[in-house]
């Protein structure tokens, strides 16, 4: 089992040391540089989270200065509604820009919902159609879901993420 002169006894020992310390250090980078990204995609996931809610907060905002403007019969603040409803559109924008920075410009999803934040800055109607803020609300839980898949499980997301919809897929059919 062991070589019969010492030399090389201690070096199959220290090539075997070597080529396992090789193999930790490789290993030990891999781990590190994933725990990295995977912190800066949860950053980012958070960021977006918080930007948009910022846009519907300000689309609000924006809807219900169109509202107040409509059913005031006073000029002056009538005026002060469309100041508020300015002000409250720029804000929006601001918000809105930095979502699509955020957003993949060749994902489906993320098209979608940048077209659907898009729609949301002109205010058409006194009255806001929480359907159209429905659909937003839902696409960002399925994007907001995916993306924190991808951190979670990295470059096995894909696989994961079919053999989770096949298991609710066989779950829902017993």
């Amino acid at each position: 089992m062991f070589p019969s002169e010492p030399a090389a006894f201690w070096l199959a020992l220290f090539a075997g040391l070597g080529v396992g310390s090789i193999i930790a250090a490789l290993v030990g980078r891999w781990s590190a540089k994933a725990v990295t990204i995977s912190n800066h995609r949860q950053n980012w996931i958070t960021a977006l989270r918080e930007d948009i809610v910022a846009f519907l907060q300000e689309v609000d905002k924006m809807n219900h200065a169109m509202s107040m403007a409509v059913a005031s019969k006073d000029l002056s603040k009538k005026l002060s509604d469309v100041q508020g409803i300015h002000e409250a559109r720029n804000s929006a924008r601001l918000v809105y820009r930095r979502i699509l920075l955020r957003l993949n410009m060749t994902e489906r999803s993320h098209i979608e919902l940048g077209n659907l934040l898009k729609a949301q800055l002109t205010v058409k109607e006194a009255s806001l159609d929480t359907t159209d803020i429905d659909a937003i609300v839902t696409l960002s839980r399925e994007i907001l879901k995916h993306e924190w898949a991808v951190a979670k499980y990295g470059i096995f997301t894909t696989p994961v993420t079919y053999l989770k919809k096949f298991w609710r897929f066989l779950s829902a059919t017993t």
